[in-house]
């Protein structure tokens, strides 16, 4: 049996409470470079997903950023650009948690979307929504396809209001980063409005 767990949360106005209810803030961060190289590390080695866990994690959240943008051309929605900010960000809060083996919102020592964002120094955004997706089991189907499908079908009948944070029409950007370890994917997808 699949364990899957998905989260959805943001930063601002809050609309909703609870750390799997969808949420908004407004947000300002000055504008700076990043390295993704200074803020991704990790030892590359063969597993159930092939040759390169750097690889499979890449085409997963690749194959990620495709299906929600086909989703969103079906409901008459402008597509999302990758912004490499939030992409940075993203995959390295996936790594923190497969590293630190924790799930949600916030990391063990307090941080959340907020304080993650503002460590980064990255451009100026209106908003952005964090979506989580975890799943962790012996049984995983290492494909991209299937993983993929897991991820997007989880978050589009999630009752919890990631289908709408998907769906928002105010959101032009996406960043996503995918991480694996052993028996276990995390995903994070940062949606924002700049």
């Amino acid at each position: 049996m699949m364990i899957t767990k998905i989260l959805q949360a943001a930063f601002g106005m809050t609309l909703a409470l609870g750390l799997t209810a969808p949420a908004v803030q407004a947000q300002s961060i000055e504008a700076a470079s990043v390295s993704s190289r200074n803020l991704i590390q990790g030892v590359d080695r063969r597993g159930p997903w092939g040759d390169s866990a750097y690889t499979f994690a890449l085409k997963v959240s690749t194959s990620i950023y495709k299906t929600v943008n086909l989703h969103r051309k079906k409901n008459g929605l402008a597509q999302l650009e990758a912004d490499q900010g939030l992409g940075v960000v993203a995959g390295s809060y996936s790594g923190d948690m497969v590293t630190g083996d924790f799930f949600g919102h916030f990391a063990p020592d307090g941080r959340d979307l907020a304080a993650r964002l503002g460590e980064a120094n990255i451009a100026h955004y209106n908003k952005v929504a964090e979506i989580l997706w975890d799943t962790t089991n012996a049984n995983i189907d290492w494909t991209i396809d299937a993983t993929v499908r897991a991820a997007v079908t989880d978050w589009l009948k999630s009752p919890e209001g990631h289908r709408e944070a998907l769906m928002d029409p105010s959101a032009r950007i996406v960043g996503i980063g995918t991480a694996i370890r052993d028996e276990r994917i995390v995903v994070t997808m940062l949606l924002g409005d700049r």
